[in-house]
């Protein structure tokens, strides 16, 4: 069974507000490019929003990313690279990997 479309998620704060106005500008580049490899996503959002084909949806994310509460945090979404569609939008939080004690 496919999953729907995910809603877009919400900014909690004025620094995601304003990563995700930069990346809505135009400030991202493409994580993975669906001529390259299909996204495993790319049936679902194809039945989703409106067909098209598996190589024309792409995973950008924005180019800023601000330090948040400890964590590195960057917009992420889905492109058709044929119609300039974006989807999805989410944020990526990632915090800093803590290396194991020394016993």
């Amino acid at each position: 069974m496919n999953q729907g479309a995910i809603p877009d998620e919400s900014p909690r704060n004025l620094l995601e507000q304003l990563l995700l106005q930069d990346a809505k500008a135009g400030n991202c580049i493409v994580i993975h490019c669906g001529t390259d490899r299909l996204l495993g996503d790319a049936p679902r959002l194809i039945a989703v929003y409106g067909g098209g084909n598996s190589e024309d949806w792409d995973k950008m994310t924005s180019i800023e990313a601000f330090e948040i509460n400890g964590a590195s945090v960057q917009v992420q979404w889905f492109r058709n690279s044929q119609t300039l569609q974006d989807v999805e939008f989410k944020f990526k939080r990632q915090y800093p990997k803590i290396a194991p004690k020394k016993l």
